[in-house]
């Protein structure tokens, strides 16, 4: 599986540690996509204050689980 575009905007307080950020961020997409069957789409999370770890988990948990064994699972 290829994922074609993935774009991370990351709220400015993390401006010293987004290239690190949109890293681990990007890895919990491409591992929830590879998870639930290739089933993306646009997803929103609010930054809250939280770190850049706490968001790649919850960019990952936001995504579409799978469904009728469509998943890849482990």
């Amino acid at each position: 599986m290829r994922v074609k575009r993935l774009t991370v905007r990351l709220p400015v307080r993390l401006k010293g540690t987004a290239h690190h950020d949109a890293r681990r961020i990007g890895e919990a997409v491409a591992e929830a996509l590879w998870k639930n069957g290739g089933q993306g789409g646009t997803i929103t999370v609010p930054g809250h204050g939280q770190s850049g770890p706490a968001l790649a988990v919850r960019v990952g948990a936001a995504l579409p689980k799978a469904r009728g064994g469509k998943g890849h699972g482990h």
